[in-house]
């Protein structure tokens, strides 16, 4: 027997004289198919931001003592060869005046014991935008070299313990940095750093005191954090 067909652009049905119809989905028809290419993001067309974490010390002159700094820089690259971002360092020092008591026993051994006359500490906080060059990728070892502007915070605090007598202030004003170094990748993404920083910065703060003759007034106290410094770190995202 010939067999009868339907098509309808959703099924076929198909049936023999006196055998019971059946469905199926039929091809759908070309016309009604749409492509639409999915959209990809070029890698190329995105700004990769390179993060550098560090660690190192920084030798101010005058009467302060080389201290440690640690810190990081974090920004997009603009190009292969120019880093702009935000950089961000803290540098510690702290002393203490003590008095040596004698041997003291302990419940094993024995120790030193001594006496806290005074202690004092120091803090700067340099936040800092920043511009950064540096050499090829391809390299072996890559220079580079950077500048930063913006403002710097001093917290000092001392305590004498015979006196009584504690000092507690904060200083600030406009700050810059310089620096020179080189980095080794160690892949495609991530480098050691080691470089050498010149810090500038004159850091002040208002005091009222009372003056003899003029009575009260407000001084400026002023604080020179000039000096050379080294940093080694990690630096990774290009």
């Amino acid at each position: 027997m010939t067999p009868l067909v339907s098509v309808t652009p959703t099924t076929i049905v198909a049936a023999e004289v006196g055998a019971p119809p059946t469905f199926a989905l039929a091809t759908p028809f070309a016309g009604g198919v749409g492509y639409r290419p999915r959209a990809y993001r070029s890698r190329a067309s995105v700004m990769p931001t390179t993060t550098q974490v560090h660690l190192g010390f920084f030798d101010p002159t005058g009467d302060f003592s080389t201290g440690f700094v640690g810190g990081f820089r974090m920004g997009p690259q603009v190009d292969p060869h120019v880093q702009i971002g935000l950089a961000m360092d803290w540098w510690h020092r702290s002393e203490s005046t003590t008095m040596n008591l004698g041997e003291v026993r302990l419940p094993v051994g024995s120790g030193t014991e001594r006496l806290v006359l005074s202690k004092a500490s120091a803090d700067l906080m340099p936040v800092l935008g920043f511009v950064q060059v540096s050499g090829d990728e391809n390299l072996p070892v890559i220079p580079y070299g950077g500048f930063g502007v913006g403002y710097e915070w001093l917290f000092l605090t001392a305590d004498d313990y015979l006196t009584s007598e504690s000092f507690d202030q904060t200083f600030g004003g406009f700050g810059w940095q310089v620096w020179g170094g080189a980095g080794i990748p160690l892949d495609g993404r991530t480098r050691i750093n080691g470089e050498v920083f010149y810090n500038g910065s004159e850091v002040g703060s208002d005091v009222d005191v009372m003056i003899p003759v003029f009575g009260p007034a407000t001084v400026r106290d002023v604080v020179k954090m000039n000096g050379l410094g080294m940093r080694f770190g990690i630096c990774w995202g290009f």
